[in-house]
């Protein structure tokens, strides 16, 4: 089964914002990604993968979203909700590349809590992942993968 996107496309794809020293982030979570369905392949059946995410708040409602400490989205909060999206991002694979951006939405809260999430989370979102355009045979333009996000709060101030 070809895993969805995430994987082959956070590990290490973002070097540009890379050279200086970075703030500590506002809050930070370890979350797990499930696979919940596509219309790219029959199945996305066991696939789950974890990683750590980082929030920013630079100014008033405005988010960024840093996945294993380098930039990947921008977003927005308002209360206990955040959206965010992802630039379009070219992944490079020797059966060719893809283009594909990501949109995502959750409740969070940080360690003050305060928020209505399901027990034992501090964040409870989905992503979806859209490929916007592809020479690759086995991705085509248009696939979607839908994933559900979980996460706990492992620090930071807000």
């Amino acid at each position: 089964m070809p895993r969805p996107l995430t994987l082959c496309l956070l590990c290490g794809l973002v070097s540009a914002c890379g050279g200086t020293e970075e703030a500590a982030p506002d809050n930070e979570y370890d979350v797990v990604i499930t696979g919940v369905d596509t219309n790219c392949t029959s199945s996305q059946e066991g696939y789950q993968e974890k990683f750590r995410y980082q929030l920013y708040f630079p100014s008033g409602s405005d988010a960024e979203l840093h996945v294993g400490g380098e930039f990947f989205a921008l977003g927005y909060r308002s209360g206990c909700q955040i959206s965010y999206q992802s630039s379009v991002w070219l992944d490079e694979r020797d059966e060719g590349w893809i283009r594909w951006q990501l949109t995502g939405s959750a409740e969070y809260q940080g360690a003050t809590g305060g928020c209505d999430l399901p027990e034992g989370l501090d964040w409870s979102g989905t992503e979806q992942i859209e490929v916007t355009d592809s020479e690759n045979p086995n991705v085509p333009e248009g696939c979607v993968y839908n994933l559900a996000v979980e996460g706990v709060y492992v620090g930071g101030g807000a």
